[in-house]
């Protein structure tokens, strides 16, 4: 794995992209959980699911997707909260053990490699095996389910459904004014909330 800086991204184009590589197909039981109300929340989190170690690359991995920058990570909104519930309340026994193994694998994979703990590396160990683990998932065959791209998801509903997502990072507008459908972008600035 070689350092090429000139590879990184702003988190604004990272959202553009995950946007792009979700391209509307989304798993099935993310959206069941987002309409049956989960959304994340701040707080203190006490793992039931996860162990330990499993919850804190979980916390690590959700913060390299969406860093801190002008609105707060993933980590502080929630998201981590919200995998775990997800995984645990949502999902069958089958897709939960198999997002398990991939968690473990993923782990097992940077351990194996970095010779550390995710939670434990740099900054940038952590975006490049990320980078490049997401790389290889977006190459397989499609209609496979690779666990970093369901990670990748997951951290994004669970972010863009939290308070903070949904009010300081999407525009939101309770009762919104006219309807505009040729509007150019630029003017709109950020992309709309739903209500």
């Amino acid at each position: 794995m070689s350092t090429d800086n000139s590879q990184k991204i702003d988190r604004k184009e990272a959202i553009k992209r995950a946007g792009l590589l979700l391209g509307g197909v989304i798993f099935a039981p993310n959206i069941l959980g987002v309409l049956q109300g989960c959304q994340a929340t701040p707080g203190n989190w006490e793992p039931v699911l996860f162990t330990s170690e499993q919850a804190q690359v979980v916390t690590a991995l959700a913060d390299i997707i969406l860093p801190a920058d002008d609105t707060p990570a993933a980590s502080e909104v929630g998201v981590p909260k919200f995998i775990e519930s997800m995984v645990n309340e949502v999902y069958s026994e089958e897709q939960r053990e198999e997002f398990l193994n991939g968690l473990d694998q993923f782990s097992g994979d940077y351990r194996s490699e970095i010779k550390a703990e995710y939670f434990e590396g740099t900054e940038e160990q952590k975006y490049e095996f990320t980078y490049y683990q997401n790389q290889a998932a977006v190459e397989e065959e499609p209609g496979s389910s690779p666990f970093i791209l369901t990670f990748k998801e997951l951290t994004m509903l669970g972010y863009f459904t939290s308070e903070v997502g949904a009010t300081q990072v999407l525009r939101y507008e309770a009762v919104p004014g006219m309807y505009d459908g040729c509007m150019p972008v630029e003017q709109v600035g950020r992309t709309w909330a739903t209500t």
